[in-house]
Formats: structure tokens, C-alpha cells, sequence
């Protein structure tokens, strides 16, 4: 069943409302969202009968979508810098008790021991290092 054209430009306008409000610089960030929302409103009077148009924005969209992905900097989760046990609900931290991270023990390349151990015990049980 295919996916109607019209929820693909709703998902695409939302995610590049969503990367480009992550923007750090407010002047780019403003004149990111200006054109993303009159580019939308301009094509807004196309019918869905010109779908070989449609389908030239939606890629072109997608192409502009990526590189949004690209150059908006992600902060590093909370995960990383603590432990302990958390509760999400909806996407969002609700509750949890956490300790800072001991620092580590091996200094090779910035590999935690225990995260090795870890990958090397997944790594074993998916049968990766077992095969001759």
C-alpha cells in the first residue's frame, strides 16, 4: 500500500521545522524556518494530479533534509557522562538515580573496559568471532 503523497510533505515539512529550530545561530536559524514555511505555502496551490512535480520537491526537500541532518550539532546524551538507572516516558526524563562515572582504568584510545568486555560478550554471542 503506498503512502499518500500528502503525508510524506506533512513528515517532510515537520522534520525540517524540527532540524532547522536546532540551528544555533538565531539569524540562520529565522531565515531557515521564513523559507521552509513560504517555499511550503508557495507550492501549497499545486494539484495532486502533477505528481511528477510533486515528486521533484518532495526530492528535493529530502535532499535539503539531509544536510539540515548534517550541520546541526547534537549534544551528547546524559548517558555518557553518568549512570544509574532512568525512566523515559514520551521521549522525555522523567526519574532516575544517578552517579557520576568513575574515570577509567585502561587508557586505550578512549575505550572504556567495561563497554569492551560488553561489546566482546555481544560480539561472541552473535557468533561473530567463533567462525573458522
Amino acid at each position: 500500500m503506498e503512502v499518500s503523497k500528502k503525508r510524506v510533505v506533512l513528515s517532510l515539512y515537520r522534520e525540517l521545522i524540527y532540524y532547522s529550530k536546532l540551528i544555533t545561530n538565531k539569524d540562520e536559524k529565522l531565515s531557515k524556518l521564513n523559507l521552509i514555511k513560504s517555499t511550503f505555502k508557495k507550492n501549497k496551490s499545486i494539484s495532486e494530479t502533477e505528481t511528477e512535480k510533486i515528486d521533484k520537491l518532495i526530492e528535493d526537500g529530502q535532499k535539503k533534509l539531509s544536510f539540515l541532518k548534517i550541520m546541526t550539532p547534537r549534544e551528547f546524551a546524559k548517558s555518557y557522562k553518568t549512570r544509574g538507572v532512568y525512566r523515559f516516558e514520551d521521549g522525555k526524563w522523567i526519574e532516575g538515580n544517578e552517579e557520576k562515572k568513575s574515570k577509567r582504568q585502561y587508557l586505550d584510545h578512549g575505550i572504556d573496559i567495561m563497554d569492551l568486555r560488553r561489546h566482546n560478550h555481544l560480539v561472541k554471542r552473535m557468533q561473530f568471532l567463533d567462525r573458522r
